[in-house]
């Protein structure tokens, strides 16, 4: 029998992240082999479940995937132990509809597997009963595990909470507050895996292991999987290499992005821009990240740019996700970039956009043809100023989102696509297979 449960918060903030990634390692440590996966779209909560797993975390997105894709990839890489992190509040998602689509809940129902609730508890105490009622009780056709309780001032504290819960739900733990294993965060969230130290992954760890019980928490969400294990059988080009940008500037891409694009026969060759030269390949993708942070590094690495740029003027391929837009205008912060189109790129003091993303392709690109509507979604705190009289055009008119501004994305031209939209090849796998088409 194995073991699958999905980490709910009642909102945003109340930990979800240290406890899913406690409880990866922690679990790990025990000898279970763990999977991790993530609600929503996000790339940083991703990368830290693989620092702690030892294998890629999967998003699993109910706006962006259609349902059928969203169930056969937790089948097709779900394991001993197998733990999803959710997004905001159990019941928040892509609508006001609570529970609705891009939910917490609506997955965990959709994969028939229970919730267990962190609590943030460092400011309730007998009220804490009626909280985790609500949401217990609010939809009675979500499974429910149990809570977890964060941020408890001290084992008196914690004694009076779990008093209050008896009636209620089981309680698996009850967390210290500890400021010392805190991640640190920036403008998009949490720091990376590549720059936690390995001791904060250490000591957070062990404040699992030592406040919460495994298992009963293993006991209380036993599940039957059906694992299939197949591949989609998609392969349909030969000999294209695509190279991938790939290093502390351009770190966000969905594992499957890359999978799908290896299963329909395509070769993937990773490379840094901050400090390689450029790989011989058919194709580019440049995806998203953090180039304005290490835009010296990318400005410095001139031979690479003009490499990068000569290829495209040969009839490359290039595809490039939000960072790797602005790695494509001319200047990114004062620095110089691949100047493929004209126009700059800032990083700016407030969040200019997040959430998913509804649109449709105005034109045919190297993605998608002309009136294909597609999902994705948007997260920066950039701007792109760009010069409509000196031939920039775009691609997407969004429906659901911002883009680059006036419900427009895509800066276009005949081989290269550069955006602010992320995709996710599981939603969207014929214009994956479109772009190698395009590079063969």
């Amino acid at each position: 029998m194995k073991s699958a449960f999905v980490v709910a918060g009642t909102q945003s903030g109340v930990g979800k992240t240290t406890v899913s990634i406690g409880l990866i390692s922690a679990l790990r440590h025990r000898g279970y082999d763990v999977q991790p996966f993530k609600a929503g779209p996000d790339f940083i909560d991703t990368s830290l479940h693989t620092l702690a797993a030892g294998k890629p975390s999967r998003n699993l997105d109910t706006f962006m995937m259609p349902r059928s894709a969203v169930i056969r990839s937790f089948r097709k890489n779900a394991s001993d132990v197998n733990v999803v992190e959710g997004v905001m509040g159990l019941f928040d998602g892509a609508s006001a509809d609570a529970g609705g689509e891009g939910s917490t809940a609506q997955l965990a129902k959709l994969l028939g597997i229970p919730v267990v609730l962190v609590v943030d508890a460092s400011r309730l105490a007998g009220s804490v009963a009626a909280l985790v009622h609500g949401y217990k009780s609010f939809d009675p056709t979500l499974k429910f595990a149990g809570v977890i309780l964060n941020g408890v001032a001290g084992e008196r504290h914690g004694a009076m909470l779990e008093t209050a819960l008896k009636r209620v739900t089981n309680v698996f733990g009850a967390i210290p507050a500890d400021e010392s294993v805190k991640i640190p965060e920036r403008h998009l969230g949490l720091i990376m895996s590549h720059e936690v130290d390995r001791s904060r992954l250490d000591s957070i760890s062990k404040l699992i292991e030592e406040n919460i019980d495994m298992d009963a928490l293993l006991e209380a969400t036993e599940a039957e999987i059906d694992i299939q294990r197949a591949e989609l059988g998609l392969r349909a080009v030969d000999d294209v290499r695509v190279g991938v940008a790939m290093d502390e500037a351009f770190c966000f891409y969905y594992p499957e992005n890359l999978e799908l694009m290896r299963e329909m026969g395509a070769e993937i060759t990773t490379f840094s821009p901050i400090r390689d030269s450029l790989p011989d390949a058919d194709a580019f993708y440049i995806g998203g990240g953090y180039p304005e942070i290490y835009a010296p590094q990318l400005e410095d690495n001139a031979s690479l740019r003009e490499a990068l740029a000569d290829a495209i003027r040969q009839g490359s391929l290039l595809y490039a996700e939000c960072g790797g837009l602005l790695y494509c205008l001319e200047q990114l912060e004062g620095r110089e970039m691949l100047g493929l189109f004209r126009g700059s790129g800032k990083l700016t003091g407030r969040l200019q956009a997040v959430g998913y993303v509804d649109a449709v392709s105005i034109r045919d690109c190297i993605l998608f043809r002309k009136g294909t509507r597609f999902r994705g979604h948007e997260f920066h705190y950039s701007t792109v100023s760009t010069n409509a009289s000196t031939n920039v055009d775009f691609a997407y008119k969004l429906l659901k989102g911002r883009g680059i501004g006036d419900k427009r994305d895509g800066i276009w031209r005949e081989n290269v696509l550069a955006s602010y939209t992320h995709l996710h090849a599981l939603g969207n796998e014929k214009a994956f297979l479109h772009f190698l088409e395009a590079a063969r």
